[in-house]
């Protein structure tokens, strides 16, 4: 189990790459973070606390001493870019896992899903983006008809 500091500096780099925007929640208020950690802990055991040591390392370059929850957005921002643009592989990739996983659980039938009642239900964020949700085939395609 990831530690609890770890835990914060990862939701609070999903809540940058997925702010609450015009009256819409975010990637946080859909709980996204946790399918980040999820994912990143079912792929490799323990990466969550290395990933939030790489955003904390990259933090005190933004802000000597900082770490990067103790950043403001636009700090937290400058924290991904740099990663984003860093010339490791797998520094990019720790960021490219936070913004698929997190953007991933925004828009796809994770935030719809009920796990209380394990009923799923089309995600808000579907209507956002005039998406109706998945179409099982349409009569005018069909041969037969």
């Amino acid at each position: 189990m990831p530690d609890p500091s770890s835990l914060e500096t990862l939701r609070a780099a999903v809540d940058t790459v997925g702010p609450a925007t015009d009256g819409r929640p975010g990637a946080v208020e859909l709980g996204a973070h946790e399918h980040v950690v999820t994912m990143l802990e079912l792929g490799l055991p323990g990466i969550v606390d290395m990933v939030a040591a790489l955003l904390n390392a990259y933090a005190a370059d933004v802000r000597a001493g900082a770490a990067f929850i103790d950043l403001d957005a636009g700090e937290r921002d400058q924290v991904l870019r740099a990663m984003s643009a860093d010339d490791s592989q797998d520094i990019r990739d720790a960021v490219d896992a936070i913004i698929v996983f997190g953007f991933g659980a925004m828009f796809s039938e994770w935030s719809g899903y009920d796990r209380t009642s394990r009923a799923l239900k089309a995600p808000s964020t579907w209507a956002a983006v005039g998406f109706h949700g998945p179409v099982h085939g349409h009569p005018d395609y069909r041969t037969d008809a």
